[in-house]
């Protein structure tokens, strides 16, 4: 619903800032989070004010998830506040590692009968081909999006340990 991150501004904006620094931010509000940055300089000056405007983007992220709630997910997107504190936070937006949104090509691996008549190579590539599109994505998230290419609607052990193996060897 909401984060919240603390940290100085030369360091955000510094060159060699971990890039899943400023990834974290852009991940989260893809999942529809949204975000507020405490710089550390405001935080000492003005610490009532930074608190209050804490507190009120708290009372904001809770309407805004209460009304997505009652909508449906993504009713409305994401709310015109989220793109602003992205900007404030992050200045210029060609710092920010963005995903094409858009997959390379499937690789042709035919369905197979049982997890076993795949290679580790074949899992490989289609871990590699989820993940084509740049975007963040948990183990889970992976092997969600892997299970319906493989042919299968249910999973049990071996299937997670194949796919699981895949990620893991799919990763630089």
């Amino acid at each position: 619903m909401l984060a919240i991150e603390c940290d100085g501004a030369s360091y955000h904006s510094s060159p060699t800032a971990r890039d899943r620094d400023r990834l974290r931010q852009a991940q989260l509000e893809n999942l529809g989070w949204r975000f507020h940055r405490i710089w550390s300089t405001d935080w000492f000056m003005r610490k009532d004010e930074e608190v209050r405007r804490a507190v009120e983007t708290f009372h904001k992220a809770v309407e805004y998830a209460d009304h997505k709630d009652l909508n449906g997910a993504g009713a409305d997107g994401p709310p015109a506040a989220t793109s602003s504190a992205r900007k404030e936070a992050i200045g210029n937006s060609s710092q920010v590692p963005q995903s094409t949104g858009h997959r390379k090509p499937r690789p042709y691996i035919p369905r197979k009968a049982t997890i076993d008549d795949y290679s580790s190579n074949e899992l490989v590539e289609l871990v590699r081909w989820v993940i084509s599109d740049g975007q963040l994505r948990t183990d889970e998230q992976i092997m969600e999006e892997i299970l319906p290419e493989l042919g299968f609607s249910r999973r049990g052990v071996r299937i997670e340990t194949a796919i699981r193996d895949a990620i893991r060897r799919s990763l630089p």
